[in-house]
């Protein structure tokens, strides 16, 4: 058949992909057999405004990019566009497209010269406004990658990118490629982790900066430390004294969205620890959310109601857990730091973003009663009571009410110490004691404080003591700025925490509070509770969120929310930790087989090299300009296109198949067991071995398995061979157009298709699919390749193959009657598993057990597969 163009390619409008099965994940590339990448000017398409070709937008290589510096003319309003001839994405998808700026900076300016359009047919539909793009900083380990994003409120096939201004900057630019998915598929991850670092293979970082922040980009060091899994690494933003600007940094997950509901944050420390309780330097810290580019909470760290959102990760550290309580999902968050006159920032490191339950405490709180940590207060002038100060109390002394409320069952109720009108050396003490022994070195031990009036300062931590005893033995403590690792509630009230890590046994905690002169006036304190948090491993990590007693919890490379030290699997590979193709509980990054196709990644991987989405080659350049059906090898159920299933071309013994996977649909049966390396025990050598029983089956003997070969054996097209030659547009033996709403990579049916490949659209699989035509009979798992000159020795063998009588009465046996051994394997019409079995040159067949009806029989030798109908009277 002669080489033709897409044009008569009917375009289908999938509305059924708002709620298609399998789909789950976003930032789906547009790419493969069907697209088209051209460049653009103000008045439409410009062929011959681009030197080069536009093909790496659309291929399979994700890093392979187009460089906008290539147009011949910069003129305003130059850009590219991306078209999808094989479908019509409906209303409601995010598209938009993944750029850098080669060294440029990416800045407020330079995004609000940028514009998203989308076509249909070639005709305008929406264009995103400044407001819609300003949003997006620059994404991306050492390129500065961004993600354009646009939501459409109309259908389109078509999605464009311009530039007005900047020419220069623009010319710079590289473009990816484009994508376009359905935001509400993208599975949310609410696995209820304390302290769940956002990090790991489908997390980028990012930086952005304002209109009005000339720093170059070296300013933030090792960027990519905060998202790189470890949370004792960092990098650094690092402002000049009397630079005016913003600068924030952040990570987004592009597989997954993160609940409202949860704590969500930075863990940061400045190069001044005196900085992180100053009004001045909470001010200028705002922490945003954004969900796919839209902007969702915002919180600057001081909103003039106190210390909101400061808690602390080590105790006994500089480190501090910013964070906001999110109102709404997200899959992106920033710490943004606005540098405004008489404010330097100086060097804040930032360890790492993180989400958690509000739920999270590991605070053990001493009580007389109902706690593990049982205690009381210790009585006596020098334990608990008002000192200081002359005349009347409320006046010139400080005044202790309620010092009981302290150890009591209400975590509500609390002891209240009042300074006098006129401030004269005076304050208040209070002591709490174990009653369940000492506390090891390592606690950390501390109070849970309410001040009135103005936010909490450095200066007033000066007049704050805690005090640590073993007995009435003082062991050690801290003051002011040495209290700087407190933890703080995030709510919106003056909450803090006062204490530190101790590094020796105690079992008395005091606190003492005093009014220096000069000191605000009337200022109350309330002390709620006080408690202990253990960390018996000394790791930083309290034991109630500690998965490796005596390991090192700070390491979580994939990000998942455990570490390392506690999981079998931290792959970090272009593979997603967070996504589970095949749904058997092990995730793509560390699932040998993420398909569950019987065929392991590492094969599918077919160039060998680092990376698993760049495996998508389906077509022939002699008949398409772009190869590729949008989905990689390693989650391709059929990685050739030509209408035979994976599993089927994989190598394994037909008996096996049968019994692994029931209903034909090309997926191993869930109910089949796997190991922790998501692939079915039954198929490798011992459970997790990552061995095959099998060798991967090449009928022809080239250099493509079968699995990638569209004629297995060399001399007839594998899709004409099982009677689907109609799915052969263009006559190269692979299905178009490529139309996949479920993305298991068998193609639906087209407009009039009566036979498809894929006979279940919505979920993965295509349930009864044609076996393979040139299987190989494989005995004790072991596939024997046929050479292109065993063919017609097939075809003869083909025509020894007997079976009689047919009809044949219920009862009697059925013979077959064959020149070599093989299996033989009975359906219903239904496509039911009846009966299977081998044989050494014939066989007898008993119906008795065989209802009357009409029967498939497949006949599997050495040399080939045959199909016969026989009926049963």
């Amino acid at each position: 058949m002669s080489k033709k163009l897409f044009q008569n390619v009917v375009t289908v409008l999938l509305t059924l992909m708002m709620s298609v099965e399998g789909i789950a994940q976003g930032y789906i590339p547009i790419r493969g057999m069907g697209t088209e990448a051209k460049p653009v000017n103000n008045t439409g398409i410009c062929l011959g405004c681009y030197n080069g070709s536009m093909n790496p937008v659309v291929d399979a290589d994700l890093n392979n990019k187009v460089s906008m510096g290539n147009f011949a003319t910069l003129l305003s309003g130059n850009g590219i566009s991306v078209k999808n001839n094989n479908v019509t994405y409906p209303a409601g998808y995010i598209t938009g497209f993944n750029v850098d700026t080669g060294t440029s900076f990416i800045t407020a300016e330079l995004l609000s010269s940028l514009k998203i359009s989308t076509y249909k047919a070639g005709v305008l539909q929406e264009s995103s406004t400044t407001a819609t793009l300003i949003s997006v900083p620059a994404f991306g380990g050492s390129k500065n990658r961004i993600f354009l994003h646009f939501k459409t409120t109309k259908s389109f096939d078509e999605v464009r990118l311009y530039q007005s201004g900047l020419v220069g900057l623009f010319g710079s630019m590289n473009v990816y490629y484009a994508f376009a998915f359905n935001p509400t598929t993208v599975p949310t991850d609410n696995n209820g982790i304390c302290d769940d670092i956002i990090a790991g293979s489908g997390v980028d970082g990012n930086v952005s900066g304002s209109s009005s922040f000339l720093a170059p980009l070296s300013y933030v060091e090792n960027r990519e430390r905060i998202g790189d899994g470890d949370k004792s690494s960092y990098g650094a933003i690092v402002l000049p004294a009397g630079l005016l600007g913003s600068y924030s940094v952040g990570v987004l997950d592009k597989d997954q969205v993160y609940p409202a509901g949860n704590r969500a944050g930075f863990v940061i420390e400045p190069d001044d620890q005196g900085k992180i309780l100053s009004a001045e330097f909470l001010k200028n810290i705002t922490i945003e959310t954004y969900l796919f580019g839209q902007l969702q909470d915002s919180k600057t760290l001081s909103d003039g109601g106190g210390l909101i959102n400061i808690k602390v990760l080590s105790y006994g550290s500089g480190k501090q857990k910013v964070t906001l309580t999110s109102t709404k999902p997200f899959n992106e968050i920033r710490l943004k730091v606005t540098q405004t006159l008489g404010f330097n920032l100086g060097s804040l490191k930032v360890y790492y973003a993180f989400e958690e339950p509000q739920s999270c405490d590991c605070n053990e709180y001493i009580q007389t009663s109902g706690s593990s940590r049982l205690g009381e207060i210790v009585p006596g002038s020098s334990w608990t009571s008002a000192f200081g100060g002359l005349l009347i109390p409320g006046l010139l002394k400080a005044t202790l009410y309620n010092p009981y409320n302290v150890t009591d069952t209400n975590l509500t109720n609390f002891a209240t110490i009042n300074m006098p009108l006129v401030s004269f050396l005076t304050g208040a003490r209070l002591t709490v004691k174990s009653n369940t022994g000492l506390y090891p070195a390592n606690t950390f031990g501390g109070f849970t404080l309410e001040k009135t009036a103005s936010v909490i300062s450095v200066d007033i931590l000066k007049s704050i003591n805690v005090i640590f005893y073993n007995g009435t033995t003082e062991t050690e403590r801290k003051t002011g700025g040495q209290l700087l690792s407190g933890d703080f509630f995030v709510t919106s009230s003056n909450r803090f925490y006062v204490g530190f890590k101790s590094t020796k046994p105690f079992d008395r905690m005091k606190i003492e509070i005093s009014n220096p002169l000069g000191a605000g006036l009337l200022q109350s304190y309330m002390i709620y509770n006080a408690f202990v948090q253990m960390d018996d491993d000394g790791d930083g990590v309290p034991n109630c969120n500690d998965k490796c007693p005596n390991g090192n919890d700070n390491i979580d490379t994939n990000g998942n929310g455990i570490p390392d030290c506690a999981e079998g699997c931290s792959a970090l590979n272009d593979k997603s930790n967070a996504i589970d193709t095949d749904g058997d509980g092990v995730a793509d990054a560390c699932d040998g087989d993420s398909d569950n196709d019987g065929i392991m990644d590492v094969y599918e991987n077919f160039d060998n090299n680092a990376f698993f989405e760049d495996d998508d080659l389906e077509g022939n350049l002699s008949f398409v300009n772009i190869l590729g059906d949008g989905v990689a090898n390693y989650k391709d159920l059929d990685s050739d296109n030509d209408g035979v299933l994976d599993l089927f071309e994989s190598g394994i013994p037909q008996s096996v198949i049968n019994s692994i996977d029931a209903n034909h649909d090309g997926i191993i049966d869930a109910g089949v067991v796997v190991g922790n390396n998501g692939i079915a025990d039954v198929l490798e050598t011992t459970p997790d071995s990552g061995t095959p029983k099998y060798a991967l089956k090449n009928t022809s003997g080239t250099n493509l398995p079968d699995f990638l070969n569209v004629a297995s054996n060399n001399t007839q097209y594998d899709l004409h061979a099982i009677g689907k030659a109609n799915l052969d547009q263009y006559g190269g033996g692979f299905i178009t157009p490529v139309i996949d709403a479920d993305l298991d990579g068998i193609m639906d049916p087209a407009t009039g298709v009566t036979n498809p490949a894929d006979t279940d659209i919505v979920k993965r699989g295509a349930p009864n699919s044609p076996l393979s035509p040139y299987a190989t009979f494989a005995k004790n798992g072991q596939a024997t390749a046929s050479k292109a000159s065993d063919i017609a020795d097939a075809t003869a063998a083909m025509n020894d193959i007997k079976i009689y009588p047919n009809p044949v009465k219920a009862g009697e046996n059925l013979n077959v009657r064959s020149s070599e051994e093989g299996t033989y394997t009975i359906f219903s019409t239904q496509g039911q598993l009846v009966k299977s079995d081998k044989f050494t040159r014939g066989t007898e067949i008993n119906t008795s057990s065989l209802p009357a009806g009409l029967y498939i029989i497949k006949i599997e030798t050495k040399s080939t597969v045959k199909t016969y109908k026989v009926i049963v009277k």
